[in-house]
């Protein structure tokens, strides 16, 4: 007989939904590439950056809006999450040589001494220069 929704107010928070689907897709892309081989694995920096600035965008938005609930902090939430993934694809596109030898030798090892010494190897390649003369 009655329904508890009316048809002329709508949900104040319904502009927010948008931005939350965004932030939301673009941390799931960045996961998705994040487990993929090397030379894909950097794909997902573009996501984690555009999930960064969409989720900064949903909590200036959520803090705006009174009806945001707790969006005002799972946006934050999720915008540091994106940006956790940003920054060691980032790492992970500095060091790219070295990280892609780590990757192949880490692959072609038999054993947990191969797999030491890719370890060793790929340790001493990021060793900046000075510090390999002190030893």
């Amino acid at each position: 007989m009655g329904s508890n929704t009316t048809t002329g107010a709508s949900d104040p928070a319904r502009p927010l939904l948008g931005w939350v689907a965004g932030t939301i897709a673009a941390m799931a892309c960045a996961l998705g590439f994040w487990y993929l081989p090397l030379p894909w694995r950097l794909a997902g920096l573009p996501f984690a950056v555009a999930g960064t600035v969409v989720g900064a965008i949903t909590c200036v938005l959520a803090w705006r809006n009174p009806a945001a609930g707790m969006l005002r902090l799972a946006a934050p939430v999720a915008t540091l999450a994106c940006g956790l993934f940003a920054l060691p694809l980032a790492g992970q596109l500095a060091f790219y040589g070295p990280s892609l030898q780590y990757q192949q030798c880490q692959r072609d090892a038999l054993t947990l001494r191969s797999q030491a010494a890719c370890t060793r190897e790929y340790v001493k390649q990021l060793e900046p220069s000075g510090l390999r003369i002190l030893k």
